[in-house]
């Protein structure tokens, strides 16, 4: 995955779905057994481990704590990066032209909600 773009939902599920299974591998547990500590059923903790769905966030952090690892461990590897800012709102530059800076400075300088005259 490049860290330049969103992670695909597929991207996610599996990545998602590999490091639960290697916590709960970790833990020692069978998937039966996280269902009942963490209150989640079978078929859910199964599809979460193929990479078929993803939890709610407050399943995700039952899982987590469950597991006695972090949040972050279950979705290692995942990376997101925002697009590159290319303008901040309100923000813009004023080109190399003294009568439209100077409209814009007049503009700048009035009061919201304000009308000129």
């Amino acid at each position: 995955m490049r860290p330049d773009r969103k992670p695909s939902s597929e991207e996610l599920r599996e990545r998602f779905g590999r490091n639960l299974r290697e916590c709960r591998r970790r833990a020692g547990i069978s998937q039966y057994e996280l269902a009942l500590r963490a209150e989640i059923s079978l078929p859910a903790i199964s599809l979460f481990e193929l990479g078929r769905s993803l939890p709610r966030t407050d399943t995700f952090l039952r899982l987590a704590g469950t597991l006695g690892v972090s949040p972050s461990e279950l979705v290692a590897g995942v990376k997101w990066m925002p697009a590159e800012t290319v303008m901040t709102p309100g923000e813009f530059e004023v080109p190399e032209d003294p009568e439209l800076a100077a409209e814009v400075a007049e503009l700048r300088g009035t009061a919201p909600g304000r009308r000129r005259g």
